[in-house]
């Protein structure tokens, strides 16, 4: 779960990373009328959704981002007959382990690890922070005189933020290898994914291979290492194979080409992704699609 930020001149939005390596909670309340739903890397308008805890009592958002945040609880979106999330409840973790794993207090590490633990986690709330606006930027300046001047400002300072991001994360790799979940918890392992997936394809390129390997070991998250896959497959003008990966060509958002489409829940299932189709139906997105102008291959 990401960083949430309210702005006067926009909507509450939150971005909801879920990690579904996380177990399901043994449920206490049960919201009315609605019916539960897995969602990922999909922006909500909080204006007209309720957050509540397990035993139904309404949460303000003072108290509901900081339990986000903690890791020690599990996220369920529960949505209408339009499919529109209506409710999000927070329901604790029922397994200890999955929270020591993910979560660790720093007098638990060695000074240097609780150090980067607290860096990273800056960094990662820098990397989300902007872009958590970009959301709402275009409204905001919707009737200035400049707006293009005003959005393109906005581009830049995210363009010199990732350089500073990327910068900085590249060496604490470099340093210290890809650092995983045991040593500085999750919001720290998860910015190493971030910052490095919004870089060039060289360095997806150049650090992937030590992603897959924190993976393997069970330091990071199989859905962190998917995401990067498909999107060097993407740069690289091939087919993705979880299809976590869309781009927009005219004003149209298209899925990128998923290689063997058939088989692309069973490969989701491998990495702890929901099934494509409900992942796709929250943007508004199908597969098979129509295809994408051939020139882009």
């Amino acid at each position: 779960m990401n960083i949430v930020l309210k702005q006067t001149f926009c909507a509450i939005i939150i971005y909801i990373m879920f990690s579904t390596t996380m177990l399901v909670a043994q449920t206490t309340y049960q919201p009315d009328g609605l019916v539960k739903k897995v969602v990922t890397g999909i922006q909500i308008d909080l204006s007209s959704v309720t957050m509540k805890d397990n035993d139904g009592n309404t949460l303000e958002a003072s108290t509901a981002f900081p339990m986000m945040q903690s890791g020690k609880y599990t996220m369920e979106t529960y949505v209408d007959e339009q499919d529109l999330i209506k409710e999000i409840v927070l329901r604790p973790n029922p397994d200890g382990k999955v929270v020591t794993t993910y979560i660790q207090d720093s007098e638990n590490n060695s000074g240097n690890e609780s150090d980067l633990k607290k860096e990273l986690e800056d960094i990662r709330l820098k990397d989300q922070t902007l872009r958590m606006i970009s959301g709402c930027v275009s409204n905001t300046f919707e009737n200035f005189p400049n707006k293009e001047g005003y959005i393109n400002y906005f581009r830049q300072l995210m363009v010199q933020e990732d350089r500073k991001n990327q910068e900085r994360v590249m060496q604490i790799i470099d340093e210290n290898g890809w650092i995983g979940i045991s040593q500085v918890g999750f919001l720290a392992n998860n910015a190493l994914f971030l910052v490095i997936q919004h870089a060039s394809v060289e360095i997806l390129e150049k650090y992937f291979p030590l992603l897959k390997e924190s993976v393997d070991k069970g330091e990071s998250q199989p859905a962190d290492m998917a995401l990067m896959d498909d999107r060097i497959r993407m740069y690289r003008k091939q087919r993705q194979l979880y299809g976590s990966q869309t781009t927009t060509i005219d004003g149209k958002t298209y899925v990128w080409p998923i290689e063997d489409p058939a088989n692309v829940d069973e490969r989701r299932k491998s990495v702890q992704l929901p099934p494509l189709a409900d992942y796709l139906k929250l943007a508004g997105l199908s597969y098979p699609q129509d295809e994408l102008p051939a020139e882009l291959f």
